[in-house]
């Protein structure tokens, strides 16, 4: 695929999960572009475009742990630009909490729920066990509770 037709595909989902990893727009654009220049740099044949699309999530995420790495910590994105991101509130504030979760959990959360990764899959991208994926899971979604007010959400 041409660097512009993967930038059509997959630059929304790149960019969200930027946004929830950064806590940062301006951070995620760079994570984007980033990642695109990776793929550009990228050597090998890729079998199908679900390969190209976990090259690019395993790509973007390395790329936003290292930038969370170098920075610290950001301050979350204030609740009216998260709003121009998802459009229902509860959405938002969905997605507020998730910026709240270290990023261990966040990446987790992104393949199963938001990509709707199986948990075989999120284990192969993130390189870890199932067992781990599934035990990220089982804690992010208690700090998620935590977060939302003991709300049961998902």
């Amino acid at each position: 695929m041409e660097v512009e037709e993967v930038f059509e595909t997959f630059g929304n989902m790149l960019y969200r999960v930027g946004v929830v990893m950064l806590k940062s727009r301006h951070d995620a654009e760079d994570a984007v572009q980033d990642t695109l220049i990776k793929y550009m740099e990228h050597q090998k044949e890729f079998q199908d475009r679900e390969h190209i699309k976990a090259w690019l999530l395993r790509v973007n995420i390395n790329i936003c742990k290292n930038k969370l790495r170098f920075y610290q910590k950001h301050p979350s994105i204030p609740l009216e630009q998260l709003g121009m991101i998802y459009e229902k509130e509860e959405d938002c504030r969905l997605m507020e909490a998730l910026m709240g979760l270290p990023p261990k959990y966040k990446e987790v959360f992104l393949l199963y729920y938001v990509e709707g990764y199986k948990i075989r899959e999120a284990a192969r991208i993130l390189k870890v066990s199932e067992a781990a994926v599934k035990k990220r899971l089982e804690r992010g979604r208690e700090k998620l509770n935590e977060l939302l007010g003991g709300h049961e959400n998902g």
